[in-house]
This record gives C-alpha cells, structure tokens and sequence, in this order.
C-alpha cells in the first residue's frame, strides 16, 4: 500500500515538472513624462538640449503612440524653442521592454505639419523607467535619453 503512495506522488512529482513556465505578460504602453536630454547634431557638431520633458502619449489600441517634445531648439543660436510631435510612432510591447519604430513620419509642430523635417529612422524602447530613442529630423541626427518624470 505504501509502495503505491510513493508512485503517485512520484506522478505528481513527475507531472509538475513537465509543465512548461508561464509566459510572461507583455509590458504595457502606459502615458507618460520623461526629463532627459537631447541632443541633436548640426554641422558635424552635437547640441545638447538638457532638461527637456517628451511626452508618450499611446493610442487606445495600444499600437500606435505619439511622442511630443517639449521646448527643443535644433541649434545653439535658435532664439525660440518648439514643442515638436512625432505621431503615428509603431509600438511593439515585449517581455521586458517596449519597442518603439517609425520612418517617413511628418513631425508636426506650431499647430501644423513640417515635412521639410520628416522623421526617418526612428528606433528606441521604454525599459523600466528609462525612454531612449533616436531619429533623424530631416537630416538633422536626434537622439534622447530620459527617466519617467516623478509628480
């Protein structure tokens, strides 16, 4: 009789471990602020425009975003800043992070569309708090690197 407990828990035992691991949920595209810097390059020179706050705005299907950047100058000398948006960003939810990607995008800016500055190259990923990414504003190479906004 015992012989026959030990088998079924050996069963047991046995069925547990040939169970595969859940898989992990995706991350989930969440709105949210991110302070970092940008830096854009003109004239063979980097610019950087510190403390600026970009925006991450997902659509309601998740897989689509907006990222806006507030208060950007694109060269040293520029005497206004511009919040600049960038629609239509692809967004691609992983385990661990977010990917984020578009080309041929018209940034929009000042209430309408700039197509002089078409966003080519667009590639970055939300990682934990961290939101990366880099792009070209017509030929203008852009990156930025920021931490969610605390409130």
């Amino acid at each position: 009789m015992q012989f026959k407990h030990i088998l079924l828990a050996a069963a047991a035992v046995a069925a547990f471990a040939c169970q595969k691991p859940a898989a992990e949920e995706p991350v989930t595209p969440e709105e949210a602020s991110y302070v970092g810097t940008v830096t854009v390059i003109s004239n063979d020179t980097p610019f950087d425009n510190e403390n600026i706050e970009v925006a991450f705005v997902p659509a309601e299907d998740g897989k689509t975003a907006s990222i806006t950047i507030y208060q950007i100058r694109f060269v040293p000398k520029m005497p206004v800043t511009l919040d600049v948006t960038i629609p239509d960003v692809e967004v691609t939810p992983g385990a661990q992070e977010i990917s984020l990607a578009c080309d041929n995008v018209v940034p929009l800016a000042m209430g309408g569309e700039y197509p002089r500055y078409t966003v080519t190259g667009f590639s970055g990923k939300i990682s934990g708090d961290q939101l990366s990414f880099s792009l070209n504003f017509g030929s203008s190479p852009t990156s930025f690197t920021g931490t969610l906004k605390k409130n």
